[in-house]
């Protein structure tokens, strides 16, 4: 009888009889009771584990992706606005809908290369449908809000495997969680403002910290360095996911890279100049400071001139950005973004677990979104997708944490602006960020055990040697 170590809260460790091994000796013996113990570890460290017979589509799920997808291309099709875009990827779009290669190369918006590989076919099409300029944008869009609605549905999908289907209300659960992907504020104003390489990119970055919860190494690898090449913010997900898949970071690291230079280096190649310039852009951030950011308090109210990546200027009364507070605050993320995890990486004793990488995460997305000094709405929906996954891994018969974010992004960052003066919504924006981060960080310090209660990985259990009994 082979017997298996379980540590207490305190470190200390009991012994506890597991099952015998079956199934021969040798590799293959040990190899099938390490699958068959799947089940036990993956509830002890809160991994989600590949099932060996992945779980068929039902009634239901092939009910629930086409319902997903269907309900995200009439949010595409039907976007509010234009917001950046003309000035922003509409020239890049416009120029390789009508077959303007260069012109496509020299006119690189503020924003990464994928989402414009992405759209260019959607764009094209419309283009040979003669479609208005409005109607362009929409179809641009749809591959955009479709990976929305991709992601949760592999979520609802995952939510099943680990026991959501099979509880009473599982079918409600997975419906509500693909929902709260879909039918929250956040989509529409990223689609009002111009910008849905935002939801493309959170939806490549929270699929990689998925594939990783689930040890698909090349997965998260491959998503990761899309997702960063696709909007720079992707960077903060670099860390976490390496720092989770252990063993496999030195390849997983080496996948990131090529995925994210092989999307790069045609933007290079095709017009350096140009390439550079939007990097520069991207880098310097905008100074005017929003009601989004823990920053508006201190600002003061001036005279505002806001450049687009192609040169146009336009001048406003706002709050400005203060002048050491511009240069740090992008380095000052990223940093955050690597020392939150090591932090929690360091005190789980060497070892992420899936959960705390998605709180680490979330905390980073947190800080990342009220630290900017131009943060819009629509930057807290990579958190929102966060959190339904977070409640994708613990299982939970409703997605509470994911309710909770789409509640608080109605409330507070859509519905408080319009009603309220700009400082009152600013103060409950406020209050209520910096209880998201007190709830994550109470979160993490439940969940992360101390250095002496260091956990195995979850494909090696560690046995302890024990002394021979006596009857």
């Amino acid at each position: 009888m082979r017997c298996g170590s379980h540590r207490l809260p305190g470190g200390s460790l009991t012994q506890q009889p597991s099952a015998p091994r079956t199934g021969g000796s040798g590799a293959l013996g040990d190899a099938a009771w390490r699958l068959s113990q799947a089940p036990r570890l993956v509830r002890r460290w809160g991994y989600v584990t590949a099932s060996p017979t992945p779980r068929r589509w039902n009634a239901f799920d092939r009910f629930l992706a086409p319902a997903a997808l269907a309900g995200g291309s009439v949010i595409a099709l039907r976007a509010p606005g234009l917001g950046d875009y003309p000035t922003d990827a509409g020239p890049a779009l416009s120029a390789i809908a009508h077959g303007a290669i260069g012109s496509f190369f020299s006119h690189q918006p503020a924003m990464g290369a994928v989402s414009l590989y992405v759209r260019a076919p959607f764009v094209v099409l419309a283009a040979a449908l003669h479609d208005s300029p409005v109607g362009m944008y929409r179809w641009g869009d749809l591959p955009c809000v479709l990976s929305v609605a991709l992601i949760a549905i592999w979520m609802a999908r995952v939510a099943g495997r680990r026991g959501m289907g099979r509880l009473g209300m599982g079918r409600l659960g997975r419906t509500v969680l693909v929902a709260v992907c879909l039918l929250n504020p956040l989509v529409n104003n990223a689609l009002y403002y111009g910008h849905p390489e935002e939801l493309l990119t959170a939806s490549l970055a929270v699929g990689a910290l998925l594939a990783a919860c689930e040890r698909r190494i090349v997965v998260s690898a491959v998503l990761t360095g899309l997702a960063v090449a696709s909007k720079q913010w992707a960077l903060l997900i670099v860390c976490p996911t390496l720092l989770v898949l252990e063993r496999e970071r030195i390849r997983a690291g080496l996948i990131m890279l090529a995925a994210a230079a092989g999307s790069t280096v045609p933007m290079m190649v095709g017009n350096f100049a140009a390439f550079r310039h939007a990097t520069s852009y991207i880098s310097t951030p905008q100074p005017i400071t929003t009601i989004f950011t823990w920053l508006y308090p201190f600002s003061a109210t001036g005279r505002v001139q806001v450049t687009n990546i192609f040169g146009d200027d336009r001048f406003f009364i706002g709050h400005t950005v203060a002048g050491v507070v511009g240069p740090i605050s992008h380095p000052l993320i990223i940093g955050l973004g690597v020392f939150v995890p090591l932090l929690v990486w360091s005190r789980q004793g060497w070892h992420l677990s899936a959960q705390a990488m998605l709180l680490s995460t979330g905390l980073v997305f947190v800080l990342r979104c009220t630290l900017d000094p131009g943060a819009g709405a629509y930057y807290y929906f990579p958190l929102l997708l966060t959190l339904v996954a977070l409640d994708v891994i613990t299982s939970r018969k409703l997605p509470i944490a994911g309710l909770a974010g789409a509640a608080g992004a109605f409330t507070v960052l859509d519905r408080f602006p319009d009603y309220l003066g700009t400082q009152a919504a600013n103060l409950l924006f406020v209050a209520a960020t910096v209880a998201a981060a007190a709830l994550l960080v109470r979160a993490l310090r439940h969940r992360v055990p101390a250095p002496a209660a260091r956990r195995p990985h979850p494909s090696r259990p560690r046995s302890t040697r024990v002394t021979k009994q006596t009857a």
